[in-house]
């Protein structure tokens, strides 16, 4: 891009450096001009790779040459930093989780819409390559969607084996593994399913340890009713199996993507076997295409957002809020042990 986007960092941990950074470093259409990080340490580790560095806010978002930020701080203050971006006029690109509560999540919402400034928050599993030909077989070959099931193992481990994950080791301020881990499946669910147009309705949910000492869920299962009758169920944990299982069954077809295929079934002939009203199967194979890293593919299309005024290709925070409300009824099924209405 002859006119890359300018961009601030809020926040420069490791994993910000190591992968956020690393990637979005590459992307042509972006141009880091800085960085904001409390500590003077990682301020230094910043400097050393090359970076201006502050340790003010203010003065990073006073800067007329910097017309973006992506946030990478803790869950607990993507309110405070989003809010005080959009204010200050930036387009804002946020880590997941968006945020704890509701009531932060509102006010980043009204505040980015007020400064009418774009926003997207980084659930990248729709802009693979992977799901968006899983994806297009759906939308070419279902139908309506009757039922979306994701069962997934993070390979990483549970506590009572000794891992420890920042997520479950600090809910404090991760959220617990529900807000900061779950949500990635409940995201993939929403854009299979339009959940902006077909909102959830009902939410039932569990939430299981290893063992009693672990701080937070390591595996969480759920069962998710929409308007229209689909159902989704999910499963996701830090368990060390290291796998994933994607599908849909539509009122047309079938659509599953497990290991390094992606299947579709569809109906054939009556079944040969004379069974009344039976038809036989009709399968396809694809395999799983392979691409470049999201984070750098996202960077892309945030900045050509920015230079276009066309932000449809981003999970704004005002489409990302409702899968929210899904995740505060989770959590509240979890606790009464009871399905909850989604308001």
């Amino acid at each position: 891009m002859e006119n890359p986007v300018k961009l601030g960092v809020i926040g420069y941990g490791h994993f910000v450096r190591t992968n956020f950074i690393k990637q979005l470093r590459a992307c042509e259409s972006i141009e880091i001009m800085g960085v904001y990080n409390r500590g003077q340490e990682r301020r230094d580790q910043a400097a050393e790779d090359g970076y201006w560095t502050t340790g003010d806010l203010d003065e990073m978002l006073a800067r007329d040459d910097i017309e973006a930020v992506f946030i990478g701080t803790h869950n607990t203050v993507h309110r405070d930093h989003a809010v005080a971006a959009a204010r200050a006029g930036k387009h804002i690109f946020c880590e997941k989780p968006m945020a704890l509560t509701m009531a932060e999540i509102d006010d980043m919402v009204a505040e980015a819409e007020k400064a009418a400034v774009f926003t997207h928050i980084n659930h990248s599993g729709p802009y693979s390559d992977s799901f968006a030909k899983f994806q297009g077989l759906v939308n070419e070959h279902c139908g309506r969607i009757m039922q979306v099931w994701i069962r997934n193992s993070r390979r990483f481990g549970t506590w009572k084996m000794g891992a420890r994950h920042f997520a479950v080791e600090h809910p404090e301020i991760s959220g617990g593994w529900t807000i900061h881990h779950f949500c990635h499946q409940l995201n993939l669910v929403c854009v299979l399913i339009n959940s902006m147009n077909n909102p959830a309705t009902k939410a039932y949910h569990i939430e299981q340890k290893s063992c009693d000492e672990s701080p937070s869920e390591e595996l969480c299962s759920s069962i998710i009713t929409f308007a229209n009758g689909a159902t989704a169920m999910l499963c996701d944990g830090t368990t060390a199996g290291g796998f994933g299982d994607l599908g849909v069954i539509g009122t047309d077809a079938d659509v599953r993507r497990l290991g390094d295929e992606i299947i579709l079934a569809t109906h054939g002939e009556h079944d040969p076997s004379g069974r009344p009203g039976n038809l036989s199967p009709v399968r396809q194979s694809f395999e799983i295409p392979t691409g470049g890293k999201n984070i750098l593919r996202i960077g892309d299309i945030f900045a050509q957002a920015i230079r276009s005024g066309d932000p449809s290709r981003l999970l704004s925070f005002r489409w990302v809020a409702h899968e929210y409300k899904i995740l505060q009824a989770l959590r509240e099924s979890a606790k009464t042990g009871e399905a909850v209405e989604v308001g």
